[in-house]
């Protein structure tokens, strides 16, 4: 599936040549099986009657549709006219499609550049900053038993939603001692927001100083902190008092202290972070 970047496998049902049902592939280590909203919206983009079904070249204010030959005469002039000043723009590709693409893009001299609108370039130079590893990093929900998420809609749009789905439910269930909680960090009602035991609303774009006030608490009260490492967090933290995080994002100090013991207390726990505000 390609609706989103996580790619979940997909089996595709056919008849007489034509798709007509998307389910989940039960072999893929993602899915599982499932396959969310956007997923079994694909059908709705292949057969949708506004769709472009052949070569349009712009005259004037309008289009007109040519054939294939004149479209690849005209595609192939432009790009000799314009070798090694070329950029092809693709989204976030992977596997076969991204080797077409990047093959493709050094034949003609140009450059290959992949932009996604829910980009995760901040979660991969977090997970290199903090564990040496240039990738963005998969979220062992069913393991965890607290979960902060600063901004990650992580049922919806961040991440891996099925493959999150499932872990979240499988969290859901270690209700018996008071853990599987979760919290959802963000301005807006999202649909992890909904699901969540806890929604926190912070003041737009300052989820980060939330997290900071929660490290300033669990430092200071030494909660799960060694003591070696204690004194230089205590100075990089020093100014993110719960107090201080109030003014900024209008969340109560108490409620911070709160959420900073709530989270060592239920171990092992999972921060989330990331998304269009974070």
């Amino acid at each position: 599936c390609r609706e989103c970047p996580a790619g979940c496998g997909l089996l595709v049902r056919t008849r007489e040549g034509r798709a007509i049902k998307l389910e989940g592939n039960t072999a893929h280590p993602l899915g599982e099986g499932g396959l969310c909203a956007r997923g079994q919206a694909g059908l709705q983009g292949l057969y949708d009657p506004d769709r472009i079904k052949m070569p349009m070249v712009k005259d004037g204010a309008t289009w007109k549709s040519v054939t294939w030959d004149e479209a690849l005469a005209l595609v192939g002039g432009k790009l000799a006219a314009a070798r090694a000043k070329t950029v092809l723009l693709t989204g976030h590709e992977t596997g076969t499609l991204r080797t077409l693409a990047t093959e493709f893009a050094s034949a003609h001299g140009a450059q290959h550049m992949m932009w996604e609108p829910f980009a995760y370039e901040s979660v991969r130079a977090a997970n290199r900053a903090t564990f040496g590893l240039d990738a963005v990093p998969r979220y062992d929900l069913a393991s965890a038993r607290c979960v902060i998420a600063f901004g990650a809609d992580f049922l919806e749009t961040f991440g891996s939603p099925v493959e999150q789905a499932r872990g979240f439910a499988t969290m859901r269930a270690k209700r018996d001692d008071g853990g599987g909680h979760i919290v959802a960090v963000e301005p807006r009602l999202s649909t992890t927001g909904a699901s969540a035991d806890e929604w926190v609303a912070a003041r737009p774009g300052t989820e980060f100083a939330l997290a900071l006030g929660i490290a300033h608490v669990i430092v200071t009260e030494g909660l799960g902190t060694a003591a070696s490492e204690r004194a230089a967090l205590k100075t990089a933290l020093e100014a993110w008092t719960p107090e201080a995080v109030q003014r900024q994002t209008d969340v109560p100090a108490e409620t911070v202290t709160r959420l900073a013991r709530l989270f060592t207390k239920f171990g092992p726990s999972l921060a989330l972070a990331g998304g269009i505000s974070t």
